[in-house]
C-alpha cells in the first residue's frame, strides 16, 4: 500500500489531504500512481499533468520507480505576483 500526501489544490480537488493506494504494478511508477488517482479521483486528473513528485528530499521522475513503504508527495505548481 502506498500513501500519497496532497497539497494545495490536489487536496481541494481530492478532498483528503492524504490518500491510500493499492494494487499498483511491480516496480511501481510515478506514472502508474498518478495514472490510478487519475482514475479513482477524476477531480484530480486535469491536475496531475503538471505536478511535481518526491519522496523523501527528493523529487521523482514520472518513469522512476517508488518506495511504496515511503509516501509519495504531489507538490501542485505554484503561482504568485
Amino acid at each position: 500500500m502506498l500513501t500519497v500526501e496532497l497539497f494545495g489544490v490536489l487536496q481541494q480537488a481530492a478532498g483528503d489531504r492524504q490518500l491510500q493506494l493499492d494494487a499498483l504494478p511491480e516496480p511501481p511508477t510515478v506514472a502508474a500512481v498518478l495514472d490510478q488517482l487519475a482514475r479513482r479521483h477524476p477531480a484530480l486528473a486535469p491536475h496531475l499533468r503538471r505536478v511535481a513528485c518526491a519522496q523523501g528530499d527528493s523529487l521523482v521522475r514520472q518513469d522512476q520507480t517508488i518506495d511504496t513503504s515511503r509516501p509519495l508527495v504531489l507538490l501542485p505548481p505554484v503561482s504568485g505576483g
